[in-house]
């Protein structure tokens, strides 16, 4: 053999060789585009956590109402015996079922309840379970008894009012109680204090805070 024949060579053949794009310069984006394509995700996402908060907000609603189901079982005087024993007064009890104080009495002494009623007070002893067990608030009677948002309005007033979902969502810290107001109580503001303003925060949630320290900010 010669050395021609024997010798191995490096060069690629036209068999073996692959043929690679030749790039003379990096492809760009132009800034247009990247804009353009970087708004179209942001839509995207933002498209998808609304769905997936409504998803969740649906899902606490049927939690509460499968509570509620199961609550309804039980006699009205044992509901009411496990309220007081929760630290619940009658008088908040009659205000969030909607009926008088001497109403209450008579349901403890054993008298009969109206099916929306009884479907009313079975839905606050199930709120408190949820409130207690998933959200992790502690004496949930006081807790509903507190002022929102520096206002004279309590998570009391709101459920009087029938606005169960809104206070679970806010329990749930995926709302502020600026925000639970605006939902509730649109025009609560009228009757905030005048030492107070709301203002949007660092972290863009509205929030309240004395109007002296607006100036000193």
């Amino acid at each position: 053999m010669t050395e021609s024949t024997t010798q191995l060579t490096t060069e690629p053949t036209s068999a073996t060789s692959v043929n690679t794009p030749h790039i003379d310069q990096p492809t760009r984006l132009s800034p247009d585009v990247v804009a353009n394509i970087a708004g179209t995700l942001r839509s995207d996402v933002g498209v998808l956590s609304q769905d997936v908060a409504q998803v969740h907000s649906d899902s606490l609603r049927i939690q509460l109402e499968s509570r509620t189901d199961e609550a309804a079982k039980r006699a009205p005087a044992d509901l009411l015996s496990e309220l007081a024993d929760l630290g619940f007064s009658w008088t908040s009890i009659a205000r969030i079922v909607g009926v008088s104080i001497p109403a209450v009495r008579k349901w403890r002494q054993g008298e009969a309840v109206a099916g929306q009623n009884r479907r009313r007070l079975a839905r606050l002893v199930a709120l408190v379970g949820v409130l207690a067990s998933d959200h992790l608030i502690s004496d949930v009677a006081s807790w509903l008894d507190m002022p929102l948002a520096e206002s004279s309005f309590t998570g009391i007033d709101l459920l009087a009012a029938g606005q169960v979902h809104d206070l679970v969502e806010y329990a749930a810290e995926h709302i502020g109680s600026v925000e639970l107001l605006d939902r509730a109580v649109p025009a609560w503001r009228d009757s905030l204090d005048d030492r107070f303003e709301v203002y949007r925060a660092g972290d863009g949630e509205r929030a309240i805070r004395m109007r002296t320290e607006a100036g000193a900010g």
